[in-house]
């Protein structure tokens, strides 16, 4: 007790000293880090300037926040079976009958993804919860062998019952199913939806896992993919989580999204996605069903080229962005662009800039309002930017806007998982399809075009117009966009 006693009045007495030498130790470590690990020169200083001028404060939320690399327990434990031959496969790279003004982008991308492009694909875009929840929970109770099913969230509400049940059959009929959630993009409902699950003898998994997720360190990583593989037969990928928000004819508030029903060969690197997933979540190595041919009619009327691009932080380059500035590279007359965050780094708005100065038309929309209103702020500051060069920007009208979906020229598309953001592009798990078609171009752009007659256009007079307040507050969150 005494020693307890000195051992305070010690601590009393030199607590400045003691909190300047724990604020050095704390600084030099996370500065040593950040010169180790981070790529981007200003993201560096910034970070290098926080822990330096917040003493302790500052060198914690780097740890908290800052770290965005890790290394992927499943290729690390056991590289040898999830390296599968369509995935870093070492095969001639093919172009499909493909313009011959996008053959230097298919080399390019290989080299950013080596993955070849896959043909006889079909996709089909399913326009709200409305369209894609009943033929998601049709092809979940057709399931006769394998479901693997990854959301962000998944609400405990009249949807989210709707799939556990249905999962719950499946199961009942001695389908194996798996299901993978993330933790902190499923919030306040894990325990509800993880307990109704288990309840009902489903088995799932979390990502991050246990014991990362009690590493705060990594508390800043997400797994954004939403996936639904079933029987290595059809897929469901895109942005649109489980929830009856995306209900739009009965949802109080509710959120306009698109999901992509696929069938043919590119089924066999999605599930692949969720096999890495899952053998980096539980350890376990699960098997799943390859895809299987059908006839030649019915292949003749999937005409798709398509392949998957998958991306996070463990990964050894961005590979969406580049696939990105690749594609924009070789757009030769319009760009289209849906997202509900639009916050570009600097590299993909030269991109942009660069695309618009050789005459490429370009037009990007984005919610009036988001559902993260200083995120609104972070676009609005950009908007003066983005607009040069006669980039043409739209504001679609409530409902809030969750769409993901890159349209250039009538051939290439680009849908999926993210956002244009700094969290998407550096932190997220994601996962996005690429596509050749002039057909699905055609949809999607008749989508494009439905929704931009819902928004409002972005002019110089609007942007220039605000006040000294807001263009202060948005200049100000702006600063913070390679960490939202």
């Amino acid at each position: 007790m005494q020693i307890f006693e000195v051992l305070v009045e010690w601590v009393y007495i030199h607590w400045v000293t003691i909190t300047v030498i724990l604020h050095f130790s704390l600084s030099l470590l996370a500065s040593l880090h950040v010169l180790l690990f981070k790529e981007n020169e200003r993201t560096s200083l910034a970070w290098i300037g926080l822990v330096i001028l917040s003493p302790v404060v500052g060198s914690l939320f780097y740890w908290l926040f800052g770290i965005n690399r890790i290394k992927r327990l499943a290729q690390k434990k056991h590289p040898e079976t999830l390296k599968q031959d369509f995935h870093l496969q070492d095969t001639p790279i093919k172009f499909h009958q493909l313009p011959k003004h996008w053959h230097s982008a298919i080399i390019a991308g290989h080299t950013i993804h080596p993955v070849n492009h896959v043909v006889n694909n079909s996709v089909e875009p399913l326009i709200n919860g409305d369209s894609a929840y009943p033929s998601m929970i049709q092809s979940i109770h057709s399931a006769k062998s394998n479901i693997l099913l990854s959301s962000y969230i998944f609400d405990y509400d009249s949807i989210g019952r709707q799939f556990i049940h249905a999962l719950a059959e499946a199961h009942q009929r001695g389908v194996i199913v798996n299901v993978l959630l993330d933790r902190i993009g499923i919030g306040d409902s894990w325990h509800k939806t993880n307990r109704a699950l288990k309840k009902l003898k489903v088995t799932t998994a979390r990502f991050l896992p246990s014991d990362f997720i009690t590493s705060i360190r990594f508390i800043n990583l997400r797994n954004h993919r939403k996936i639904l593989c079933v029987d290595g037969e059809v897929a469901y990928i895109g942005g649109m989580n489980i929830s009856q928000k995306n209900l739009i004819k009965t949802a109080a508030k509710p959120i306009d999204d698109i999901q992509f029903k696929v069938t043919g060969r590119v089924i066999d690197q999605i599930s692949q996605v969720f096999i890495e997933d899952w053998f980096f979540a539980t350890g376990e190595l699960i098997q799943f069903p390859r895809y299987n041919s059908h006839t030649q009619k019915q292949r003749s009327a999937q005409s798709v080229v398509a392949r998957i691009i998958q991306d996070g932080p463990d990964e050894d380059h961005n590979k969406i962005r580049w696939t990105l500035i690749n594609a924009l590279v070789c757009a030769q007359k319009s760009v289209k662009i849906m997202t509900p965050y639009f916050i570009p780094d600097q590299t993909l708005m030269t991109s942009l800039h660069a695309a618009a100065l050789r005459g490429v038309s370009i037009e990007i929309i984005v919610p009036e309002h988001s559902d993260i209103p200083f995120l609104d702020w972070v676009m609005e500051a950009n908007f003066s930017r983005i607009i040069e060069h006669g980039i043409r920007i739209y504001k679609n009208k409530r409902p809030f806007d969750h769409s993901k979906i890159v349209i250039i020229d009538d051939i290439w598309s680009f849908i999926g998982s993210t956002n244009w953001d700094a969290r998407s592009l550096e932190f997220n798990f994601e996962i996005n399809l690429e596509c050749f078609d002039t057909e699905l171009n055609s949809k999607l752009t008749e989508f494009f075009t439905l929704k931009k007659q819902n928004a409002d256009p972005v002019d110089a007079g609007e942007v220039n117009g605000l006040s000294i307040y807001k263009k202060l507050r948005n200049n100000l969150f702006r600063l913070f966009s390679p960490y939202l």
